[in-house]
């Protein structure tokens, strides 16, 4: 491997002619990165299915209140 001028992240392979990073550590990083961004979508996604649940036993519980209210409004008359 050839030693790219004042680098020291990258070398040059002689037979491809490629640039190859050899810092591991910016891999490192850059993969618990993704990581990281990708546990944070997930735990988004939980949120708002949790949020969408809510909602909609929320709405169920307001239908019956408003079925229950009607029915002793009828009731009293």
């Amino acid at each position: 491997m050839k030693i790219v001028k004042g680098r020291t992240d990258i070398v040059r392979d002689p037979k491809t002619g490629a640039i190859i990073n050899v810092d591991t550590e910016a891999h490192r990083a850059a993969v618990n990165s993704s990581r990281a961004r990708q546990q944070a979508k997930l735990q988004i996604e939980r949120n708002s299915s949790d949020i969408n649940n809510i909602k909609e036993e929320l709405s169920e519980i307001k239908t019956m209140m408003r079925q229950l209210l009607g029915s002793m409004s009828n009731d009293g008359r």
